[in-house]
């Protein structure tokens, strides 16, 4: 599954790759979060509860920046677990200041889901990923826009 979309909130670039390379704060916007362990500044897992049709329960995701180029860019990727199911994804973001102020946030990310969740079909893991990502980044925009 691919995702992609872009970001523009009104706070500054630095600011902005701060927050979204930063492990707790990162984790502190995954909807149903409920434990992260920071391993490095580079690295962290997340335990998230997780509810796709008729499959709940807990999926644990470990989280690794591969790239980054502060405060332009940076990647990262993701490998998790649980309910039976797997996930992979790669995560890309790429900052820009705004004419008019504020920060863009190109972003794209690509999942490769397998198991019991990716029997359910594409169509409903979709409709809940896109979920899940207007959530986190209406966190994120709370966040950034609050201070």
């Amino acid at each position: 599954m691919h995702f992609e979309g872009v970001f523009d909130v009104a706070a500054i670039r630095e600011e902005v790759f701060e927050v979204v390379t930063d492990p707790k704060q990162v984790a502190g916007c995954m909807p149903g979060l409920q434990k992260v362990d920071v391993k490095s500044p580079d690295e962290f897992e997340a335990v998230v509860k997780v509810g796709v049709s008729f499959i709940r329960g807990d999926f644990i995701v470990r989280f690794r920046t591969v790239q980054n180029e502060a405060p332009s860019s940076a990647k990262m990727t993701a490998h998790g677990g649980g309910l039976g199911s797997a996930v992979d994804m790669q995560i890309t973001m790429k900052l820009t200041e705004r004419d008019a102020g504020g920060t863009s946030m190109k972003w794209d990310a690509d999942a490769t889901v397998s198991g019991k969740i990716a029997s359910l079909g594409q169509r409903l893991m979709e409709t809940q990923a896109e979920k899940i990502i207007n959530q986190f980044f209406t966190c994120l925009r709370e966040k950034l826009e609050r201070t």
